[in-house]
């Protein structure tokens, strides 16, 4: 029995993922397939490349705040834009220090493409040219999946930067060019990537998501308004992935919004705390 893990984005609250994967590991639960947006993808390719959870859960605590490295330049840019009535902002956070970070952590491991990775994985973007979803697979599957009217797949690349673009927010991070495509958070499409998995042969699939979104505090600004419609529109299409999943795990998440690095380890317990409470049926399948 072939298992995979669906681990969907969700900025800090990604810090639950590390909790989930501890679980299953004391537990000897073998993983065979993993896909991941957005933080997901931070915390299943730092995984995927050899790093325990406690070592990412470090990393979590160490970097989370530091991983928006904001524009300063973004004030005098929108005056300029007031004088002039061009728009010359392309994001908040650049998303330099993310890619900066995976690199690092990657080159200790001797990794730089997502083809040198072992364990099957995919990260899921979105193209904003076209619409499609651009997966970033690290197996050759072309005998079992074939560009499409709306996919598209890759089998090589460097996995800093494709984990930067799998969080590269719109408003929050700036979009990331990858030969013809401009690649934006996979979540705009595919939040919990469920559906891939078991194209790529996973029998069963568990999937980690949250679904507190509606109860986050909502402040009346540019990024609390953008954070709160990314989490509407992610929840909504949760709804059909969900749904394909065999299994799904949701970690009490506490109100917590996309960019709040205060409660990395509290996040961690919860997802590992669901996760055993539903090990039972996660035996049950294997």
């Amino acid at each position: 029995m072939k298992i995979g893990l669906s681990l969907s984005g969700g900025g800090a609250k990604g810090a639950a993922h590390i909790g989930v994967l501890q679980a299953l590991l004391e537990e000897n639960i073998n993983i065979d397939y993993i896909s991941r947006t957005s933080s997901g993808s931070i915390v299943a390719s730092l995984y995927a490349i050899g790093y325990t959870p406690n070592e990412i859960l470090n990393l979590f605590n160490t970097y989370c705040k530091y991983i928006a490295d904001y524009d300063k330049m973004l004030p005098f840019k929108v005056v300029g834009t007031m004088f002039t009535g061009k728009i010359n902002i392309k994001c908040v956070a650049k998303g330099n220090n993310l890619e900066n970070l995976i690199y690092t952590y990657a080159m200790k491991k001797n990794i730089f493409d997502i083809s040198s990775i072992d364990k099957y994985l995919a990260i899921p973007c979105v193209d904003l040219k076209t619409g499609k979803v651009v997966y970033f697979l690290n197996k050759n599957l072309n005998n079992i999946l074939n560009n499409n009217e709306d996919s598209v797949y890759f089998y090589t690349g460097s996995i800093s930067k494709i984990v930067r673009a799998s969080c590269s927010l719109p408003v929050v991070f700036e979009p990331i060019t990858f030969k013809d495509y401009i690649l934006v958070d996979g979540g705009i499409r595919v939040n919990t990537p469920v559906d891939i998995l078991k194209k790529m042969g996973a029998d069963k699939v568990i999937a980690v998501y949250f679904d507190e979104n509606n109860k986050c505090r909502v402040e009346n600004n540019i990024i609390s308004v953008a954070m709160k419609s990314f989490d509407i529109m992610s929840d909504y299409i949760n709804m059909q992935s969900i749904r394909l999943a065999d299994i799904n795990i949701v970690p009490k998440t506490f109100k917590t919004s996309i960019l709040d690095c205060s409660k990395t380890n509290l996040l961690a317990k919860q997802g590992y705390i669901a996760t055993k409470n539903a090990i039972k049926n996660i035996k049950n399948l294997c």
